[in-house]
């Protein structure tokens, strides 16, 4: 296995680079850059980290890239929908049960009746999408052929537009929960790794007028809120992974924040029979790194 850093970076900044830092892609404002998490590029790095403290860094992720045998010897793989959608449900008039959810970080709230939204998200050719507020959309497609290769696990639920269900997309969800074991880190970024339990509040400007930003929280007391994000492989406790038969699970345990449309969401896993299909059929819209399981005996 390979692991890569990969960030987004305001383009008038790039002059700030060394020059042997290539960038692999951009659009007009920002440029991608991509370097092995290894200790040859700890100086590309340390420089990009430094223009991130001027304000010229917008995102980052970290990706893997695995051999053949660790594929095929795989049991569990994380699914990361990669096409973030806008309306969400809260705008449009979903009901939601805030009664489940923690009364410190808000994450659990529950979905009432069907989603309902203005105007259904161009799935444009992909067959899976996320709403800004973490409901899955899916294609009728991937709807046929999750009952085509029989796979376990996921519900169907209509999806009104303007008061009438869709007959193109349906809202997917789950039945199962798997829990997230300790080995997996969570924290604030790549270059602020520590997994500080809230923000401070803070004021900003904007426009001219000083805004109050309220006290986020990262990392909950109740243990169902885990970070920010997710900096490492997902590591999942065997036991609750084998108490379930599924193709594709939620973990128990969530990541991100409650800020505005914005809640803490689960992550998701599946099996080699779900990703096999996927792969098979061309379904786009996810990208999948290898889950680890992990023993508690």
């Amino acid at each position: 296995m390979e692991t890569f850093i990969r960030f987004r970076i305001n383009k008038e900044k790039l002059n700030l680079l060394d020059a042997n830092i290539q960038v692999t892609a951009g659009d007009h404002s920002f440029a991608t850059i991509v370097l092995p998490l290894d200790n040859n590029n700890k100086d590309s790095r340390h420089q990009i980290e430094e223009i991130v403290d001027g304000r010229a860094y917008y995102d980052w992720d970290v990706f893997y890239k695995y051999t053949d045998e660790e594929i095929a010897e795989a049991r569990l793989f994380r699914v990361r929908i990669n096409k973030t959608v806008e309306p969400c449900g809260e705008e449009c008039g979903t009901v939601y049960d805030d009664g489940p959810s923690c009364p410190i970080c808000g994450a659990g709230r529950v979905q009432k009746g069907p989603l309902i939204l203005s105007k259904l998200p161009s799935l444009g050719k992909v067959d899976v999408c996320k709403t800004i507020g973490g409901e899955i959309i899916v294609s009728k497609r991937f709807q046929k052929l999750v009952g085509k290769y029989s796979l376990q696990g996921m519900i169907f639920l209509p999806i009104l537009v303007k008061g009438i269900p869709s007959p193109h997309a349906m809202q997917l969800t789950v039945k199962d929960s798997v829990i997230v074991s300790h080995e997996t880190r969570f924290g604030i970024d790549y270059f602020d790794s520590v997994n500080i339990p809230c923000s401070d509040e803070r004021k900003i400007n904007i426009c001219g007028h000083e805004i109050t930003m309220s006290k986020e929280i990262y990392v909950c007391p109740n243990q169902d809120l885990m970070g920010l994000n997710l900096l490492s492989e997902l590591y999942i406790n065997e036991e609750s992974y084998l108490s379930h038969s599924f193709d594709l699970a939620r973990t128990a345990q969530y990541v991100g924040v409650k800020r505005g449309m914005l809640r803490p969401e689960p992550l998701y896993v599946c099996t080699k029979e779900f990703y096999e299909m996927v792969k098979h059929e061309k379904i786009l819209g996810m990208d999948f790194e290898i889950a680890k399981i992990v023993t508690t005996k």
